[in-house]
This record gives structure tokens, sequence and C-alpha cells, in this order.
């Protein structure tokens, strides 16, 4: 006789502990509602900063415009801060907001199906069955990592992997070092490969426009400054902000918004790449 699985009920399920699990878990919480669960495939939160390790991780966004307008962190090391400490921010948020009880780790989502005559959902994870009247998904759409179909990868006998899986204990200091791919994470992991490789090869599909980014520490007078007075973050946060929003119109393909991006990133790209041929294979053709 099969035993029959114990069903927990919950009135909201939310699946993923990254930026937007946590962020809802958080709100919940503080407005006096207890009646949920995260069900979280790893053993740790954090999502894609819990995944991508490689050497170089940060946001292309601004911390202090990367994190919850709710919870503002006046102890950000710089404009663009690393990974490790996104990840050490949304542990801290899970921790001391009390989320951890209710986040149920190794729970891979398997199935879930509405059932409309109970309006319920009905859910399977990998740690046991769940009921619930709401369900939301906040799994994000960089968790898994995708291997481009090279012929010979199978076969290939050197250390490989995937950036979102980074292999710390492969030796790379002074080695012939490939990276596959020119978009925002080769963007971070190519200068630091290129300080310990003997020979370091970029293998693009497209060239990609670069704009340089104005990356600098916070002082710590400055961070002392945060910590005193929550507005100096709200303003800077608005600053940020704002700035962001003055590229919606290059975004949106505005002609002459457009050109500007455009000739910002080709001088870039000419101050950086002296070299005529190299510069031509750089340069985008769209």
């Amino acid at each position: 006789m099969t035993q029959q699985r114990a069903v927990a009920h919950v009135n909201t399920l939310i699946v993923g502990s990254g930026f937007g699990g946590l962020g809802l878990g958080i709100r919940l919480k503080r407005r006096g509602d207890d009646d949920f669960a995260i069900i979280e495939r790893e053993g740790d939160v954090g999502g894609t900063w819990r995944d991508n390790t490689y050497p170089g991780a940060a946001c292309d966004v601004p911390s202090h415009l990367y994190c919850y307008s709710f919870r503002p962190n006046p102890d950000w090391s710089r404009v663009f801060s690393p990974g490790h400490e996104i990840q050490q921010y949304l542990r801290d948020c899970a921790r001391e907001e009390g989320l951890l009880p209710h986040i149920v780790f190794g729970a891979n989502l398997e199935e879930a199906r509405w059932d409309e005559a109970a309006g319920l959902w009905r859910v399977t994870t990998a740690r046991g069955d769940f009921t619930a009247r709401f369900l939301v998904t906040a799994t994000g759409h960089l968790a898994d990592e995708a291997y481009p179909a090279i012929p010979g990868l199978e076969t290939f006998t050197g250390a490989k992997f995937h950036s979102a899986r980074w292999d710390h204990s492969a030796p790379l200091e002074g080695r012939r070092i490939g990276v596959v791919g020119t978009g925002a994470s080769a963007i971070q992991i190519v200068p630091e490969m290129a300080k310990i490789a003997s020979e370091l090869v970029v293998f693009q599909r497209t060239a990609p426009y670069i704009i340089p980014r104005v990356e600098r520490d916070y002082t710590e007078g400055e961070r002392r400054l945060f910590r005193r007075d929550p507005a100096a973050i709200e303003e800077l946060r608005a600053e940020l902000f704002w700035g962001g929003e003055n590229s919606y119109a290059q975004r949106r393909a505005v002609p002459q918004y457009l050109e500007a991006a455009k000739r910002q990133a080709l001088a870039h790209l000419a101050a950086q790449v002296h070299d005529a041929g190299l510069r031509d294979r750089l340069t985008p053709d769209y």
C-alpha cells in the first residue's frame, strides 16, 4: 500500500529565493502575513548571485539602485559592488527579516497544477507537497546554464565549465584560456582572465556595443554618512534612478539618442583598441 504524502497548506507559495522571492516574503512578513512559504531548489538563498561566482562577477546596475528600496544598504563598497557583497546582502535580508523559517531548501518544483474545483494550486516538490491559494514564480531567467553546440566540446580533455558553474579548483594561472561569448558575463570575466592567462582567446559571434563604466570605491566617510543619514541614500538612489531613465530613449531606438550612445561606445572602443584590424572585428555591424 502506497503511503500518502503529507500536504502543507499556505496562502501564498513563492518559488525561488532570489531578489524577487525574498522581496515578496519581506513585504508579506512586514505587513503581518506569516501564511506563506518559499520553496528553493538549492541549499542557500540568492539565486543568480549564489550561482555566479566567476572572477569579476558584479551587477551592471549601481549597487544603491540594485537593492530593495525598502531596505537600503549603507555599506556597499563600490558603485558597482562585487557579486559576493550582493549575495551577502540577500543572506542578511533573509535572516534579519525572519524569512528563514519560511524557506524550504532542496525543494525543486516538480509539478504545479490548478485545482479549479478547490480553488487551489497543488504543488509537488522534492521535499513534499503543498497547496496554496496564490502561487508566485520568482525563478528569474538566468537560473540555468546553457552550453553552445560546439563540435568537439564533449571530447575536450582540458578543464571546461560554464560561467554560472565556475570551477574554482581548476588551475588557470599561466594556462591557455578560451572564453566563448562576448556578453555581459564575458565583459567581466575576460579582464580577469587576461591578468593570469599565458594566452587568452575570446570567441565572438556578435560584436557588442560597450560603453565605459564609471566605477569607484565609496570612501569610509561616505559610508558613515549613509549609515547616519538615510536621506543621503535616498538622494543618491534618486540620482541613479533618473540617470538611468535618461537612457530610455536610447533603448526605444529614438534616432538621435541611439546615435549618441553609438558614438560613445565607438569612441570608447577607439580609445582602448589601437589595432585597426582588431577594432574592425570588434565594431558591431548593426
